[in-house]
């Protein structure tokens, strides 16, 4: 069957919502009269779904809230494009992992009802690679569980998909999610374990494999609820994370926006979102303590994965590597990397300096020059 080759949809991401998050969410952001018809078809197919949203609790809400997780979750926290999606993959092939699937993250309120008919749809219709990299997707592939937060409550950095013209006043403001009034921190709390529960009934897993950089600030957030969860803290050149940054907002925006994107959105907002993340996370180094953080080189793990996944695991103390290796074998021999090289704009490389070159020093990078 012919699949799509963009993310151009006459929907948004507001489709696997409810009703009442997307009248929440527009409170706080506005959409532009452009995005109008888009926007009233992603709440019309909400209302839809409202139904089967019903049956999934019905069928489901006991289960789910008697589950009880029977190993320590693991949370790979790098930044956007530092390696996170190649490592979750990876780790996602061992038999023992659960994790938030694709499927799961469109629609989070009824995936485990409905996905015997949704799954096979949506594999007809979206991309079988992703057109910004050319990773391979399927709605049954790990992803990461920042997209079904987003559709499971109101407050998330990426509203800023939606809503690119408010991309800093949404970093600023939806970011450090434990900076949100308390109310809205247990309604987040509730959602998330709910997630993490239905993930691993979905994919049948005994450990939580979660991928998903706007983690960062929530660490104590998931202390509180997985108090012993492991965290791997993968980076890469920060020039480098930037520009890849940069030119995967543009390729998403399109599919997905109810405001244009600003004339003024450059790589400076890109490098900000860099740094507020990068000192978010040494913050918590510093309040944590560095051994609660597993830190990978992304340069130094693709010299040689299957040696570093080792390690990783020794590290953590998480059982079953020797098991897993014919699938991690499996998984690379069948996706070989297809490097997407960025040609570093010197726009990059001066609002990297200009904001973040103790980030790159203190990573161990040497300084480029404009």
């Amino acid at each position: 069957m012919i699949r799509g080759k963009s993310f151009k949809f006459p929907i948004t991401s507001f489709a696997g919502t409810t009703p009442g998050n997307i009248l929440k969410v527009l409170r706080m952001h506005q959409a532009e009269p452009k995005y109008y018809v888009k926007l009233v078809l992603s709440f019309i197919v909400s209302l839809i779904f409202v139904l089967f949203n019903l049956v999934e609790k019905l069928i489901w809400g006991r289960k789910i809230s008697t589950y009880s997780l029977s190993e320590p979750p693991v949370f790979i926290i790098g930044f956007n494009r530092s390696g996170t999606t190649l490592l979750h993959n990876l780790l996602c092939q061992d038999p023992q992992a659960g994790f938030t699937s694709t499927l799961h993250t469109v629609f989070p309120h009824c995936v485990l009802s409905q996905k015997w008919w949704l799954g096979p749809v949506f594999n007809a219709i979206v991309p079988d690679k992703r057109p910004f990299d050319n990773v391979s997707m399927n709605m049954d592939f790990p992803q990461e569980e920042e997209f079904a937060l987003a559709n499971l409550q109101p407050f998330s950095i990426y509203n800023f998909f939606l809503f690119p013209k408010e991309f800093d006043y949404i970093i600023d403001h939806e970011y450090a999610t434990g900076a949100l009034p308390e109310p809205d921190i247990i309604q987040w709390k509730k959602e998330f374990k709910k997630m993490v529960i239905k993930s691993l009934l979905n994919t049948k897993g005994n450990r939580y494999v979660s991928k998903n950089p706007q983690n960062i600030p929530r660490v104590q957030l998931i202390r509180d609820l997985f108090p012993d969860a492991r965290f791997i803290f993968i980076y890469r050149d920060p020039y480098v994370v930037v520009e890849s940054l940069y030119h995967f907002l543009l390729a998403i925006f399109p599919g997905v926006q109810l405001q244009q994107v600003p004339v003024d959105f450059t790589r400076r907002n890109v490098a900000r979102f860099y740094t507020i993340a990068m000192q978010s996370y040494f913050k918590a180094r510093e309040d944590f303590g560095s051994a609660l953080f597993y830190e990978i080189k992304m340069e130094e793990f693709m010299k040689d994965k299957i040696g570093s996944l080792r390690k990783l695991y020794d590290a953590l103390g998480i059982s079953g590597f020797e098991k897993a290796v014919p699938a991690f074998e499996k998984f690379l021999s069948g996706n070989p990397r297809e490097k997407h090289a960025y040609e570093i704009h010197p726009e990059t490389v001066q609002y990297v300096n200009e904001m973040a070159a103790d980030i790159v020093k203190q990573l161990g990078y040497p300084i480029r020059i404009e």
